[in-house]
């Protein structure tokens, strides 16, 4: 009996203790210079902001206020379970003409302890952005004394600026020459997160690094999700719907993205409220308000943090909430659909088509969908 009352008692703080646990890893925390620390609420910014600036409210009720990297230290997005911390790197300067520049910046960390590996995001005039394959990041990789930039210089081919991996890829097999694992990862590895912290966690296990702190999701290739809101307008080309129709949609889209060796692959879902207006066969004024569901599967040719390619291939649904039309088939329908979507920042530009082979008369068979969206961070 005595046992079990101590078991009970174990079992009880640990289900009291876990909960405050994730309560303290979800606050937002600032660490500021002078090594003092206070629980907030951070506004998330985009990237380039959040690299200059972080913005926050002491209390829920309180004014915001805006420090630089001069006054902070760290700080901590409990939600995205992301560590940003005050670094020093030499960028370049437009003003002086191209000439290196040392700043203060807040990076993302992304590998702690005894190595760092932190993410610097730069300003348009920061890096060459007429470079093809140029990316707006860099990385401070560090242990002990040792510091080194990693970044995308550019090189000439054929009259043509390219971004050329080949100077950050030396740097790498200059960290890492007493590991041959990590060593030949750092061959060929590309300019990105998931790529570069696999060469830092094998070097780390190889000199025994104990204390290293990663996500370790990152790098095994969990799927990651994009929340996008979106407009769009839609033109319906057939001959029995007039020029002048009024067709528009609101929505939200889901994305899966994988990475690692899927990192091309993407899966989109989406729901839109949609709205069409015209006159039908020159004869009667045709109003109805939708539901629309897409499901499609998408590749991306081209990846960067400045700029995506991306091409899809689905199928959407037309469900009719309300409607002047008298026939199933019209207010219910499938179309097949593929797109092209240009991503450049947290912006997206689209271009789908949808078709629908053995047209039934009374329904759409071919709808041109141009629309814009904006990926919210949650």
């Amino acid at each position: 009996m005595k046992h079990f009352s101590l078991l009970l008692s174990l079992l009880l703080a640990g289900s009291f203790s876990l909960p405050a646990q994730n309560a303290a890893e979800d606050q937002d925390r600032i660490t500021f210079a002078d090594g003092s620390q206070a629980n907030v609420l951070l506004r998330r910014t985009n990237d380039l902001e959040q690299s200059q600036r972080v913005e926050f409210r002491r209390t829920a009720g309180a004014d915001p206020e805006s420090m630089t990297p001069f006054s902070v230290r760290e700080f901590y997005h409990g939600r995205s379970k992301t560590l940003y911390r005050s670094v020093s790197v030499d960028i370049i300067d437009r003003s002086r003409g191209g000439a290196r520049v040392a700043k203060d910046r807040f990076g993302e960390v992304l590998v702690d302890g005894p190595v760092e590996l932190i993410k610097v995001y730069l300003g348009p005039d920061e890096y060459d952005n007429q470079a093809i394959g140029s990316e707006n990041y860099l990385y401070l990789l560090r242990e002990g004394e040792v510091e080194l930039t990693l970044e995308l210089t550019s090189i000439l081919v054929y009259e043509m600026l390219h971004a050329n991996p080949s100077r950050f890829r030396n740097k790498l097999k200059f960290f890492t020459r007493d590991c041959p694992v990590a060593l030949e990862k750092a061959r060929d590895a590309r300019f990105n997160d998931v790529e570069i912290m696999e060469v830092v966690k094998a070097y780390g296990q190889c000199n025994g690094l104990a204390g290293m702190q990663m996500d370790e999701k990152r790098i095994r290739g969990v799927v990651t999700f994009h929340h996008n809101v979106r407009l769009a307008y839609l033109d319906i080309r057939d001959k029995n719907y007039d020029e002048e129709q009024l067709s528009g949609a609101l929505g939200y889209q889901l994305e899966a993205r994988f990475s690692k060796r899927l990192r091309w692959l993407g899966v989109l879902t989406s729901v839109d409220y949609v709205y069409h207006t015209f006159r039908w066969e020159e004869r009667s004024t045709v109003a109805q308000s939708m539901l629309k569901g897409n499901l499609s599967v998408a590749v991306h040719p081209l990846q960067g943090e400045k700029l995506e390619l991306q091409l899809s291939a689905g199928l959407s649904n037309y469900n009719a909430i309300s409607s002047s039309f008298n026939s199933f088939f019209s207010n219910n329908y499938f179309l097949l659909d593929a797109g092209v979507r240009l991503k450049t920042g947290n912006f997206l530009f689209g271009l789908n088509y949808e078709y629908m082979p053995k047209q039934i008369t009374r329904q759409p068979g071919n709808i041109l969908l141009t629309s814009f969206g904006y990926r919210v961070n949650f």
